[in-house]
């Protein structure tokens, strides 16, 4: 397929998708619209976050719907209320001339307004387990006539506990209509329902092409628990357009988290359940448009936040499972742009991260924390570079006879710097900064090493822990961490043992292959290695030709 004109839909709908700019179809479009185009299918959809789902249902929903059908045709259920305005709304700008009414129905919006909207006629209903439920219990919604259920971020709906209401709601519909369920993961339970309520099914599943993946760069900083807020400040001011997400454990944190940094005069707003859905929406706009550039959330209302251009996700505390880290990361570094996704961690959350990401199947790095003099720099070099544009507005000549008087008699440096002190205060001074100790392996009792062997060497976990401690001539069990990335391993060792370790492994003409610190240089040993007897796939690079001097 190379545009949506061969996927068999009407030169409406064709307008309304080249009115919006989309010419081409996301794979999960391309295979999911011509199945339901063509006859009664059923379809369960497994495609990331991000993909086109939302198009990949909704173009086939507008193209067979009925105009003053008089009843409900099509319900989408999604797990959160941002997503279902979200959907709602994308749908809405699909649909183009086509005159079908779209209902957003969800906890926290007054029920007079939904109750009026379906009494007078909805096509398509959009909404949350809990409000469906409601409307279904009061009898103000009826789903004996749908043409299409569909079940958005399946896996979410059953990680929020509504497996049960999702159930009952599938009971109330009539059992002819069409089924779509589209999800992100297939756990258990999502299957479970597709297998109870769904019948026979195609099961499509859109792997991410490379063009697809975010393109993420995963760090996490270690910091005492008490500097974590501190080592957020300095993570957001040694970025010149911190632009993100970030990530709280409980809505408390949420709102404390926001006012400690708008105290300190950064652009924050919190979002969770607990506010209301206009302040909500209130503060997502305010995001979307960047009045605010720095939105602290839970996990829970971040759902359906879709904002393409995020520079960065914090995780100023940790998710409690590899799934939800995922979900979290994945929402920088979207469409072709570069992000970064930043994890603040406590000593004690070093194994917990390990395990998460290894789970994941991620790669992170352990960074250093932005020092005082990054942090100043970045904002000096903010201020210049917006001072060139400033200086170029017409709008500063009227102040230039005071500028004149101003400078008349004075030292212009003196000037300035009096207007910069009042203007910033103490920010751009080193002394007003306090430091931060990063915590390292050493602080707990281990080393961190970084050998500059890794996967294109042929290493593995196993063999890497072999040769170690056969070229240090150590415990295998003291070697700890060990993370083996495409041209470096990382792994910590007891602190006594760390320069031994230094010493004792070698390349053959004697350099040393490790080093001590979290970011070394990379060594130019590569093209030291043999060529004669090359390792393959999971063998020792050094097994045969390497022979670990002795002292």
């Amino acid at each position: 397929m190379t545009d949506f004109k061969e996927l068999g839909l009407s030169e409406e709908t064709l307008a309304a998708l080249e009115s919006k700019g989309f010419t081409c179809p996301t794979p999960i479009q391309e295979r999911t619209i011509p199945l339901l185009l063509q006859g009664a299918v059923d379809i369960v959809g497994q495609a990331q976050t991000g993909t086109g789902k939302t198009a990949a249902f909704g173009l086939p929903i507008i193209e067979t719907a009925v105009e003053n059908a008089k009843r409900v045709q099509a319900l989408v259920l999604t797990p959160t209320r941002e997503l279902a305005i979200q959907v709602a709304d994308e749908i809405n700008s699909l649909k183009g001339k086509k005159r079908i009414r779209v209902l957003p129905v969800y906890g926290g919006q007054a029920i007079h307004m939904q109750l009026k909207a379906l009494k007078s006629g909805v096509d398509v209903v959009v909404g949350t387990p809990g409000r469906i439920m409601d409307h279904l219990k009061r009898g103000t919604l009826h789903l004996d006539e749908l043409d299409f259920f569909v079940l958005d971020e399946a896996d979410e709906m059953c990680n929020m506990g509504f497996v049960d209401d999702v159930r009952e709601i599938l009971k109330s519909a009539n059992t002819d209509r069409r089924t779509l369920l589209f999800s992100a993961t297939m756990p258990h339970e999502v299957m479970r329902i597709a297998k109870e309520f769904m019948g026979d099914y195609e099961l499509i599943t859109v792997k991410a092409e490379k063009n697809d993946i975010p393109l993420t760069k995963q760090v996490f900083h270690e910091v005492a628990d008490s500097d974590r807020f501190e080592a957020l400040c300095r993570v957001v001011d040694a970025e010149p357009d911190f632009y993100g997400l970030v990530f709280t454990r409980t809505r408390a944190d949420a709102d404390r988290v926001a006012s400690r940094l708008t105290e300190r005069g950064y652009p924050a707003e919190p979002i969770h359940g607990d506010l209301s859905q206009a302040r909500r929406e209130e503060i997502l706009g305010r995001f979307k448009k960047r009045l605010v550039t720095i939105l602290v959330a839970t996990d829970v209302a971040a759902r359906g936040i879709d904002v393409p251009d995020l520079t960065h996700v914090v995780n100023f505390a940790l998710p409690q499972d590899p799934q939800t880290f995922v979900h979290r990361t994945g929402r920088t570094g979207r469409a072709g742009k570069e992000g970064v996704a930043i994890s603040l961690i406590a000593p004690s959350e070093f194994r917990r991260l390990m395990f998460i990401t290894k789970s994941s199947g991620i790669d992170i790095t352990k960074a250093k924390l932005p020092c005082i003099h990054d942090v100043i720099y970045s904002k000096k070099s903010r201020m210049v570079d917006g001072l060139d544009g400033i200086i170029q507005e017409e709008a500063h000549t009227p102040y230039l006879p005071m500028a004149r008087d101003l400078l008349e008699g004075r030292e212009p440096e003196d000037v300035v710097a009096a207007l910069l002190k009042h203007a910033f205060g103490d920010e751009l001074v080193e002394s007003s900064y306090r430091e931060i100790n990063t915590v390292t392996a050493a602080n707990r009792g281990r080393a961190d090493l970084v050998c500059s062997l890794g996967r294109v060497d042929g290493m593995n976990p196993k063999d890497f822990v072999d040769f170690i401690s056969q070229a240090a001539r150590i415990k295998p069990w003291s070697i700890q961490h060990v993370r083996v990335q495409g041209e470096r391993t990382t792994f910590t060792v007891p602190g006594p043992e760390a320069e031994l370790v230094v010493s004792r492994v070698l390349s053959r003409d004697g350099r040393p292959l490790v080093s001590q610190g979290d970011s070394p240089k990379k060594p130019p040993y590569r093209r030291d290695y043999p060529k004669k007897g090359a390792p393959g796939p999971g063998k020792h690079p050094f097994k045969k030709p390497y022979k670990p001097r002795k002292d």
